[in-house]
Formats: C-alpha cells, sequence, structure tokens
C-alpha cells in the first residue's frame, strides 16, 4: 500500500502500540516504535510478534525500533499509546521535541488539562487504542484491530474542530486497516469509557483477574452493575456529554438486566482477552482509573454510594 510518506513514532511496545506499528509497517508507512529495556531489545533481533489468540496465526513486522527521542528526531505524527498513568513521565521529553503532531491514545478522565500545560494547545490530538490482550513474552496475543468492524475508534482536536491534520491522520490509519473516524468531542468519548472501565475493573481486581469467578458473584455483579448506571450522572455533572450518547441507556438500563450482561461478558473469551488479561497486565493503570473516578465522584456532588462502594471492594 502507497502511504503518503508520512513519518510516525509509536511510543509504547505494549498490546496497543505494538499492533499499531506492525500494521502500519506491513501497509507501507515509514513506522517506528520506541521501546525500553528488554523490550527494545526484542524488537530490535525478532520485530514484533503478534499472535491471534483464537486462531494463533502469528505476524511478524521488522519495525524500526529506537530507546530513546531526541529533541531534532522529527515525526509527522507521534503515537503515545502507553498506559494513562505513564502519561506524566512522558511529558518532559514531549515537550522537548519538535514534531507537531502528539496523538495521546490513553484511558483518560481527567481531560487534557496536564497535557496541554506542558506542550501547549496546538500540538496534542486524542484518540483512543484498537486492540486487547497481552504481552508473553516477546510475543503479543491480541484480538483486533478488525478490517471490517463496524466500530470505529475515534480520534479528535481537543477543542472539538476538524483540521487537516486530523484528516489526514484518520485517513493514513484507515488505509493500515486502523479502522478509525473523526470525532468532534474526543474530550467527552474518553472520559465516558475511562469512567466505565474505572466502575467495573475492581471486579477484576477483587477476583484476581477470575472473571468467571466474578460472574459466579451476583451480589458483586449487580454492585457494579449500579455504579456503571451511577457514571452517567457523575459525567454530565462534571459537564461532559456521554458519548457515544447510547452509553446513556445505562442511565435507564434496569441494574438486573445490566448485571446480566456483566456475567455474559465475563464468560466470555472476549471479556477474558479485552479486560481480565488488561487487568493482569496493568494493574497500576487500574488503580489511577479507580483514584480519578474517586476524584470525579468528590467534583462531581453527585452521592453515587454505588461507585463509592465498588471502589472500597476487597
Amino acid at each position: 500500500m502507497a502511504s503518503d510518506n508520512a513519518r510516525i513514532l509509536v511510543i509504547g511496545a505494549g498490546v496497543n502500540g505494538s499492533v499499531c506499528a506492525e500494521r502500519l509497517f506491513e501497509r507501507g508507512v515509514d513506522v517506528t516504535v520506541l521501546a525500553r529495556g528488554k523490550r527494545l531489545a526484542e524488537v530490535e533481533s525478532n520485530g514484533i510478534v503478534i499472535e491471534n489468540p483464537f486462531s494463533q496465526k502469528r505476524r511478524v513486522a521488522k519495525v524500526r525500533a529506537i530507546g530513546e527521542l531526541a529533541p531534532g528526531d522529527t515525526y509527522d505524527y507521534i503515537l503515545v499509546v502507553v498506559r494513562r498513568n505513564q502519561v506524566a513521565d512522558l511529558l518532559p521529553t514531549l515537550a522537548a521535541n519538535t514534531s507537531p503532531n502528539v496523538v495521546f491514545m490513553n484511558n483518560n478522565l481527567n481531560g487534557p488539562a496536564e497535557i496541554v500545560a506542558a506542550l501547549g494547545s496546538e500540538r496534542p490530538m486524542l484518540g483512543f487504542v484498537f486492540a486487547g490482550g497481552k504481552r508473553e513474552g516477546e510475543v503479543i496475543r491480541a484480538i483486533g484491530p478488525f478490517d471490517h468492524s463496524l466500530m470505529l475508534t475515534p480520534f479528535g482536536e481537543i477543542d472539538g474542530k476538524v483540521t487537516p491534520r486530523l484528516k489526514r491522520l484518520v485517513e493514513l490509519l484507515n488505509r493500515a486497516g486502523l479502522r478509525s473516524k473523526v470525532s468532534t468531542n474526543i474530550v467527552d468519548y474518553l472520559a465516558t469509557h475511562a469512567a466505565g472501565v474505572a466502575a467495573i475493573t475492581p471486579l477484576a481486581v477483587k477476583y484476581r483477574n477470575d472473571l468467571k469467578a466474578a460472574a459466579r458473584s451476583p451480589g458483586d455483579l449487580k454492585l457494579a452493575a449500579a455504579a456503571m448506571r451511577e457514571t452517567i450522572p457523575v459525567l454530565k455533572a462534571l459537564g461532559h456529554k456521554i458519548v457515544p450518547a447510547s452509553q446513556q441507556v445505562l442511565a435507564i438500563t434496569p441494574v438486573f438486566v445490566l448485571a446480566w450482561l456483566l456475567r455474559l461478558f465475563c464468560n466470555s473469551k472476549f471479556g477474558e482477552v479485552g479486560a481480565a488479561w488488561h487487568a493482569q497486565q496493568a494493574p497500576d493503570e487500574l488503580l489511577a482509573l479507580a483514584d480519578d473516578l474517586r476524584t470525579a465522584v468528590m467534583r462531581s456532588g453527585v452521592p453515587a454510594p454505588a461507585i463509592r462502594k465498588v471502589l472500597d471492594m476487597k
């Protein structure tokens, strides 16, 4: 596939960073991945190895890898694909770099204020991720992205404008099979998603990532379902729109129905790969998201008793 000659740096060689870099590389994009330590050595020696956990089929991409970003290393887009709690440590390096477009692809309930304070308002963009899974040694076991998925990953400007650089990014990602769309309210999308994740991930922590065990605990499922419902008024009280709008159905869906849906998810392979595996490898991010949701509840003034209880789940 011919690209538009964009140079892209992917910061992070975990599940989603590896998936992005591999797909861009395979479609002919000039892509480099930034990794550290043992992971850098793995990528340099053997490339990025991705295995589908359902079919066990593997793909290998010999992507160029670097261990640090110098101030003068300029890329058309830098994709920051790391855990929510790892972003702050990267900001000084990104602030010192001259690349014009820095795309943060992370869970984000707190909004872009910290990013803007470090990089200014012109350079940052926001987006989300394409895959779920875990890393086992040098192998990334991941589902997604799906070439024909109807669910498109949103990317947007912080102020909601549709700019040429945003349209170029989305077109480039789509040509690489990373199914994307332009969003005019990306801040609200990320807040809606992060709040929902934070409301249910204590289940994974309590049951040590055994979601099937969580599925056998109706009381905890109902509590998590009630917490999911309460995220809607909390977000609205903080001035967020609920994005996608379909998520507003949570506020009117009976708790027993949400608990039933949660049970189905916990018993599914997708629940294991998309949620339990991430919880297993990123407990630090889950704790950070829980703290973010606790702070959001306090700021909102909404009582949210179920959220408070689920965040204290042990």
